[in-house]
C-alpha cells in the first residue's frame, strides 16, 4: 500500500528502546508476543498500521451508523407512479337491521407529476387516473376528467387534502385519486432524529392516520427500522404492525406490512409498497368492509411541465378552505345537481328521490331528502300558505309547531319557499326543515332536512349551505303537459317524509 511507507518512519521513531532481553511483536493471524523473532522493528510498524487501518475503518462506520432520514422537496418536482389493488369483502344495512355482504375488487393506476411549493402545499397533475372495480359482481370503470387532472394537496395537521383548484370534484371523483400511503404524507412515517441500523422506532398516530386514509389512530404497535443502507445510500426500511383506529368516527382495525426506500443523498423517498389488511364497522355513510389492499409506489425526479409552471399556478387559489373542499353531485336522471360541504354523503339515488347524509365526526347530524314533484303548468306556483299547510298535514300528529316561514329567487333564479317545523317521534324531540324550489316551466322539487332538536347547534344553517348551491339541470328536465295524466292520483306536493333514524356516535 501507498501508505506504508510513510505509516513505517512515522512509527520506527516513536519506538522506544526496551532495557534487558527484547521482545518482539510477530503479526500473525493470531497476534502473540515471541523473544526471538524477526526485525522488531519492521514488524511492529507492520501491525501497528494493520491495526490503525483496522481502527480508522471501524472509527468511519462509527460515524456513518446513524442517519437523518428527512425529506425536503420544497421547489422540487417528481413523478409519481401507483399502483393499487383491493379484494375483499363489503357490508351494508340499507334498512339498519340486516346486514347484507357484497365480495369487491379493484384495481388502479395512477401517475401524476407534483411540484412541491412549500411544506404544506404542492400541486399535481394527473396524466393517468383510473380504477376498475366490482362489487356484487357489477363491474365499474372509473377515470378523472381531463378538466380536472390538476389538482392541489394540502397536507396540514389535519391530513392530506385533496381539490380541485380550477373545477369542483364529486364524492367519485375525489375518492378515485384519494388512495392509501398518498406520497405527500410518507415522509411523516420517517423519524425526527438520526437512527443507526435495525433501530427501530414509532410513527406518530397522526402520520399512521393520514397515511391509512384514516381520521384518527386510538393505538398502534407500528414500528419503522432501517434493515439494509446500500453503497448508494439508499436506507432500506420496514413497517410492521397493527392499528385500531376511526374514520368518521366508526371503528377501524388495520394490519400494516409495508416497507420504503429511502435515498439519503437526494433526500427523496423512492420507492414505497404497502400490504394493509382492515376491518371496517359499518358506517352511517359508509359501508363496513373486510379487505386486503396492497399499493405500491414509485417515486423519482421529474423535469417540470407547463401545466405545473410558474403563469398557471399564480393564476390559481391553492389555499385550504371549505370553498375549495367542496364537491358536486349531479342527479342526471333526478334532474338537479348541487354544491355541498365534504360532511354530506349521497345515500340513494332515483329519479324520484335523492337521500343525503350529514356525518361530522362519525356522528349522524342530519338527513337530507331531496323529491322531484309532478311538474305544474307553466307559470303556476305554489304559494307560501299553501306549502305551509302541506307540511303541517305531512307532519300530522308529530308536529309541535312551525317556526318560520319564508320565501325568495335564489342566486340560480328559482323560487325557494322554505318552512321550519319542530315536533317529536317517540317522545324524541326533532326538527324539520322543508323547501318547495321550483321554476317558471312548472318543475319542483322538495328538500327535507330532518335532525334530532339536540343536535340544531351542530346543524347550525346548514340547510342553507347546501340549498345554496343547489340547481336544476334542464338537459334532464321532461317538457310539461298540461292535464298530463298521472300514474298515481293527483295530488298537491307530494313531500315525501325524510326517515331518520336516532343519531349515534360510535368512538
Amino acid at each position: 500500500m501507498t501508505i506504508l511507507p510513510k505509516a513505517t518512519i512515522l512509527l520506527s521513531s516513536a519506538i522506544p528502546e526496551i532495557p534487558g532481553r527484547p521482545m518482539y511483536f510477530d503479526a500473525c493471524p493470531a497476534l502473540f508476543v515471541t523473544r526471538n523473532h524477526g526485525n522488531p522493528i519492521l514488524r511492529f510498524a507492520i501491525v501497528s498500521c494493520a491495526l490503525l487501518t483496522v481502527l480508522c475503518a471501524a472509527s468511519r462506520t462509527s460515524a456513518a451508523e446513524t442517519w437523518k432520514l428527512r425529506e425536503n422537496q420544497v421547489g422540487k418536482t417528481r413523478q409519481i407512479s401507483t399502483d393499487l389493488k383491493v379484494q375483499g369483502t363489503m357490508r351494508i344495512n340499507p334498512d339498519g337491521r340486516k346486514v347484507r355482504q357484497y365480495p369487491m375488487t379493484l384495481e388502479g393506476q395512477y401517475v401524476a407529476i407534483e411540484r412541491n411549493l412549500n411544506p404544506t402545499t404542492a400541486i399535481r397533475y394527473y396524466t393517468k387516473a383510473e380504477s376498475e372495480s366490482t362489487a356484487n359482481d357489477k363491474p365499474l370503470k372509473d377515470s378523472l376528467p381531463m378538466v380536472k387532472r390538476l389538482i392541489g394537496v394540502q397536507t396540514d395537521s389535519s391530513g392530506p387534502i385533496l381539490f380541485s383548484p380550477e373545477y369542483t370534484l364529486s364524492r367519485e371523483e375525489l375518492e378515485l385519486i384519494n388512495v392509501p400511503g398518498n406520497s405527500a404524507i410518507l415522509g411523516k412515517l420517517l423519524p425526527s432524529e438520526p437512527v443507526g441500523l435495525n433501530q427501530s422506532w414509532s410513527p406518530e398516530n397522526h402520520a399512521l392516520a393520514q397515511c391509512l386514509g384514516i381520521n384518527a389512530v386510538n393505538s398502534h404497535d407500528v414500528t419503522g427500522r432501517i434493515t439494509e443502507m446500500d453503497e448508494k445510500g439508499v436506507a432500506k426500511i420496514t413497517f410492521n404492525g397493527k392499528v385500531s383506529g376511526a374514520i368518521q368516527g366508526i371503528a377501524t382495525e388495520i394490519e400494516l406490512k409495508a416497507r420504503m426506500n429511502f435515498d439519503t443523498r437526494q433526500e427523496l423517498i423512492t420507492w414505497f409498497a404497502a400490504s394493509i389488511e382492515e376491518d371496517r364497522a359499518i358506517g352511517h355513510a359508509v359501508p363496513g368492509f373486510t379487505v386486503t389492499a396492497v399499493v405500491r409506489t414509485q417515486i423519482h425526479p421529474a423535469r417540470p411541465i407547463a401545466q405545473l409552471g410558474d403563469d398557471q399556478i399564480s393564476q390559481l387559489d391553492l389555499r385550504n378552505n371549505r370553498g375549495t373542499q367542496m364537491l358536486s353531485f349531479s342527479g342526471q336522471e333526478a334532474g338537479f345537481r348541487v354544491l355541498h360541504g365534504r360532511e354530506w354523503h349521497t345515500m340513494a339515488e332515483t329519479a324520484k328521490q335523492t337521500v343525503f347524509r350529514m356525518v361530522a365526526d362519525g356522528e349522524l347530524i342530519a338527513q337530507a331528502n331531496v323529491n322531484r314533484l309532478t311538474n305544474l303548468k307553466p307559470g303556476e306556483q305554489t304559494t307560501l300558505e299553501g306549502f305551509e299547510e302541506e307540511v303541517k298535514k305531512a307532519l300530522g300528529e308529530r308536529l309541535g309547531q312551525v317556526i318560520d316561514a319564508g320565501q325568495k329567487i335564489n342566486s340560480q333564479g328559482l323560487r325557494e319557499l322554505r318552512v321550519s317545523a319542530v315536533g317529536s317521534i317517540n317522545k324524541m324531540p326533532i326538527s324539520w326543515i322543508y323547501y318547495l324550489v321550483s321554476d317558471d316551466q312548472g318543475h319542483r322539487y322538495t328538500a327535507i332536512f330532518t335532525f334530532e332538536t339536540a343536535l340544531a347547534e351542530k346543524f347550525a344553517e346548514s340547510d342553507r349551505t347546501f340549498m345554496s348551491g343547489f340547481d336544476l339541470i334542464e338537459s334532464s328536465q321532461q317538457p310539461t303537459s298540461a292535464g298530463e295524466p298521472e300514474n298515481a292520483s293527483p295530488q298537491s306536493p307530494a313531500l315525501i317524509e325524510a326517515a331518520m333514524e336516532r343519531a349515534t356516535k360510535v368512538r
